[in-house]
């Protein structure tokens, strides 16, 4: 059904020497600067598939300081198919996601590029020393079951429920 990924297939960064793409010992990834990118590479076969990321902030975070990620989401295969920016809940604690649901017309090799777009930094006389810093955990694949599908699921379910019914209710007992 679906697969997350935690490898990167490519990433770019402004300035490696500096700073760029962190690589934890968990196998996330994170970045102190916006304007990074990151790819994903699947083979996905035809279909309706959810595309997205799992992400948490890795800075400090204030209320009502930093609290959306602005992730630019852009799935290709040798050409663009689909270009859209996901708003994602930015937390300390938590991990949250955001997807995009894409029509795949032909099986193959797919690469979505997710793009941080929306850093903020609190400055170096930022007595808090807030820094919003973006942390991939892993970018997900999963294909949306076809209506027929869910309807013979479903079929099946009710069989199964009405067919406990009848073997769950006693005999009666006939006396002569």
């Amino acid at each position: 059904m679906g697969d997350e990924y935690s490898n990167i297939s490519r990433s770019y960064q402004r300035n490696p020497k500096v700073t760029g793409w962190i690589k934890p010992q968990d196998n996330t990834i994170y970045s102190p600067w916006a304007r990074h990118w990151a790819e994903y590479t699947a083979y996905l076969t035809k279909g309706v598939w959810d595309i997205g990321l799992n992400v948490i902030n890795r800075g400090n975070l204030d209320v009502n300081w930093y609290d959306t990620f602005k992730v630019r989401s852009r799935l290709t295969d040798t050409a663009l198919i689909t270009e859209e920016i996901l708003t994602i809940d930015a937390s300390d604690e938590q991990i949250n996601h955001s997807f995009s649901r894409v029509e795949i017309a032909t099986t193959g090799n797919y690469t979505v590029q997710y793009k941080w777009l929306n850093d903020k930094w609190g400055g170096r006389t930022d007595p808090l020393r807030r820094d919003a810093n973006i942390q991939i955990n892993s970018v997900f694949f999963n294909r949306v079951p076809e209506p027929s599908s869910l309807a013979l699921l479903s079929l099946g379910a009710i069989i199964l429920i009405s067919r406990k019914r009848v073997f769950a209710t006693p005999l009666e007992k006939t006396y002569g």
